[in-house]
């Protein structure tokens, strides 16, 4: 069977050429045409002997996944489907933003097909938990996304799933991603989102703290959060700010809050008191308050109390910004990504 040659490190494809009697520099080379060129086919990275580009192609595969649908929004967000050869289908959603004349291109990537953390406002999680994805399938999104749509400036691992449940394929997947042989995007150009997996936080300062993290917090009680998020009743709030206090120790990064306002649920001004109080154990912090994102089968309903819970945040020392979600029309907003191999719709490309 074929290997992946995506979830090859550059140095792990070094010692693979040595090992056959080739050229380390080869590595580099196959690095430049895939990640900078986007070259999918072996037989077309011309720099390569003929022979080794056939031992290449016999062993490995550069990509394995198709592009099934992509629809785009009237504010220019791109939703892609895509189908790897199991038949799993993950969504990924390029985020086009204007301003002064120059156009930056944010992608949301996937980690998971599915997610094990339940929260209750959310459509990945009412689909449960069906398998990680691979370092290369991770990476896939992003060549798949930057061949079809152009360049990407960012990158956000807030797709479908909880990218700290897949730390290790997560973690190589920047690594590769960011290496200057290859695509060499920032890592300060990239945030993690997590729901709060304690121990990989930690991790997560000691062994790539350039990258940004986010937080997807949404209540700020015990109670409160078990009830909204289900999948983490074992994380108590009080040990996911201890672990925060040591990344902003550790990283002098700003970590952001997520905060979803729903209607009736964690927006009153109970609850920004209770935001704020918990806010005050970091020392780099500013909170993203969040629209609720309509979802099928999901009762709740969007705040009307966004900006008067601003208010209060910004009333007592808070940073923070009201973000509307792009995509909302074709379902590719914060909470709405969910695929289902029965009933996916399909649109052209």
């Amino acid at each position: 069977m074929k290997k992946d040659i995506k979830n090859f490190s550059l140095d792990e494809l070094k010692a693979y050429f040595t090992e056959i009697g080739e050229k380390s520099y080869r590595a580099e080379e196959i690095f430049r045409a895939i990640y900078n060129n986007k070259i999918f086919n072996f037989h077309d990275i011309t720099t390569l002997p003929k022979t080794l580009r056939d031992a290449l192609d016999n062993q490995f595969f550069i990509t394995s996944s198709e592009v099934i649908s992509k629809q785009k929004s009237s504010d220019s967000s791109i939703k892609f489907l895509i189908k790897f050869p199991d038949s799993s289908l993950v969504e990924t959603v390029l985020i086009r933003e204007t301003a002064h004349g120059k156009t930056r291109n944010t992608l949301c990537l996937s980690s998971q097909v599915g997610c094990a953390m339940k929260c209750k406002f959310c459509a990945t999680g009412q689909m449960g938990f069906i398998r990680n994805l691979t370092t290369g399938e991770i990476i896939e999104q992003f060549l798949l996304v930057e061949k079809m749509a152009g360049k990407v400036n960012n990158i956000v691992f807030m797709g479908m799933g909880e990218p700290l449940a897949n730390y290790e394929n997560v973690k190589k997947a920047i690594k590769i991603i960011t290496d200057p042989k290859g695509r060499g995007l920032g890592k300060r150009k990239i945030v993690i989102s997590t729901s709060g997996i304690i121990d990989k936080i930690y991790k997560l300062a000691d062994e790539i703290s350039s990258v940004r993290l986010a937080i997807s917090l949404h209540a700020a009680t015990q109670k409160k959060r078990d009830y909204l998020m289900p999948g983490l009743r074992k994380y108590k709030i009080s040990d996911l700010f201890e672990a925060l206090k040591y990344y902003n120790r550790k990283t002098g990064n700003t970590i952001t809050i997520e905060y979803l306002l729903i209607k009736d649920v964690n927006d009153d001004y109970k609850d920004a008191k209770d935001l704020i109080k918990l806010l005050r154990n970091l020392k780099f912090v500013k909170v993203n308050l969040i629209h609720f994102n309509q979802v099928a089968h999901i009762d709740f309903k969007p705040s009307n109390r966004e900006k008067a819970f601003a208010e209060i945040l910004r009333k007592n020392g808070v940073t923070v910004t009201i973000r509307h979600s792009k995509g909302e029309e074709i379902a590719a907003a914060c909470g709405q990504l969910a695929t289902n191999t029965k009933t996916s719709t399909k649109f052209p490309i």
